[in-house]
């Protein structure tokens, strides 16, 4: 769905409706060139370069043009000046929506407002590209936010709605998704919170900002690339399959379906599985595919995880993933909640959780449980940033009829304004 031009100082945007007979959105380059003797060109360029767009308008309406000319002019304050141009979809910055970081600390890209909840660290990953990093959360809660310098969050008008997914690593586990609303100081107002990877919300009433955060659900080490962040946007980032059948992601059904050491399984009166583990006795339950060496993966890359239901993770005290390629040899077994990645040529995967001994005994139903599935390469909408800018360029002159003007405004991407 085709947004149209916001602009205007936090928590008072305008949308801009009518169409801008010119629009151009560029960026500063800043390039050096030098021309050696010998006809050899050589070239210096900044490491990042400033937005810059430039709108003109025929005609435009009295309301519309005295909201421009009072930006330009600064009667409300210095700025800087917040832009929802038509063309951004992701609003996430371009090196952020993949992890990276244009140099200097990470922190100016993600925060956690817990101290000691977990660290970011640059990836040690093969093939990772400069300045990647990678979220180690040490606790199950810890929440992660997504920064946007200089302001306490990105913009945003009563009315809109507003879509956040999580990276895509993140989804193959029991994530939980958050968009915290604030006013136009940055002072919070209230939150939107949903078990899942994405989540969709309005905008409440007096909301002028918004921060987009996550929670992983699981300690491990976790990727930051393929967040995507939009507003009345109808893109559906990429979600994770379900490698279980129907009933064995309910927990209902033959309980053929899975296998047990130390533990008993019985069904109810509803026809569900239920796992049950005496006072004391360490146990293990492995979800089966028949008389496959595990469930089916679909070709090529991907990452695998396991989403319990809350009892029985808090019972469960490690999680092992075993990989089988088409004759059945082992090919690795991966042990821990954080998502695995899948080794080449694996075609099956087995997934088996680790009872711990305690001092009660232990009840619950097995489902609804998750093996879920996703393929990193698949590319998410990239990151097209929302800068905060600056009216660096104005001309304004009566129109044909009266009182329409004929407006032509220039906007800079700044790191801040002043008078």
């Amino acid at each position: 769905m085709t947004r149209n031009l916001w602009v205007g100082l936090p928590g008072q945007l305008r949308e801009i409706s009518q169409a801008a007979t010119a629009f151009e959105r560029g960026a500063d380059l800043g390039v050096t060139q030098f021309t050696s003797l010998g006809g050899q060109i050589t070239t210096i360029a900044p490491r990042r370069t400033p937005r810059r767009i430039k709108l003109t308008f025929d005609r435009l309406g009295r309301e519309d043009a005295a909201h421009l000319d009072r930006l330009a002019r600064r009667i409300d304050g210095p700025g800087p000046v917040e832009v929802l141009d038509p063309v951004s979809r992701n609003l996430l910055d371009p090196l952020q929506a993949e992890g990276r970081v244009p140099a200097g600390s990470a922190y100016n890209s993600w925060y956690t407002s817990v101290s000691g909840s977990g660290k970011l660290e640059l990836s040690t990953a093969p093939g990772a590209l400069p300045h990647t990093y990678v979220w180690k959360p040490t606790q199950t809660t810890a929440q992660l936010s997504w920064h946007r310098r200089p302001r306490a969050g990105f913009p945003v008008v009563p009315g809109m709605r507003v879509r956040f997914t999580l990276p895509t690593s993140w989804r193959t586990g029991p994530c939980a998704t958050r968009l915290h609303w604030r006013d136009a100081n940055g002072t919070y107002l209230s939150s939107a919170a949903d078990a899942g990877h994405t989540l969709v919300a309005t905008v409440p009433a007096g909301a002028a900002l918004v921060t987009p955060s996550g929670v992983a659900g699981e300690t491990g080490t976790y990727g930051l690339d393929g967040a995507v962040l939009t507003i009345d946007d109808d893109h559906v980032p990429t979600a994770p399959a379900n490698l279980f059948g129907a009933d064995q992601a309910l927990g209902k059904g033959p309980l053929t379906q899975w296998a047990t050491t130390g533990a008993t399984l019985t069904a109810d009166t509803s026809g569900y599985a239920v796992l049950s583990l005496a006072a004391s006795t360490a146990g293990t339950l492995t979800f089966l595919n028949g008389t496959e060496k595990g469930h089916v993966l679909p070709p090529g890359t991907g990452q695998v995880g396991v989403v319990l239901p809350s009892a029985v993770r808090t019972r469960a005290e490690s999680c092992t993933l075993t990989f089988h390629d088409a004759a059945g040899a082992q090919l690795a077994a991966v042990t821990g909640w954080a998502p695995a990645a899948v080794p080449a040529g694996a075609t099956h995967v087995s997934a088996t959780v680790a009872l711990a001994s305690a001092a009660t005994a232990f009840q619950s139903r097995i489902g609804p449980a998750k093996l879920l599935h996703i393929n990193p390469a698949v590319r998410e909408l990239p990151g097209d940033g929302c800068p905060v800018m600056s009216v660096v360029s104005y001309t304004d002159t009566p129109g044909r009829p009266l009182p329409y003007r004929n407006v032509s405004v220039e906007l800079a991407e700044v790191t801040s304004a002043s008078l």
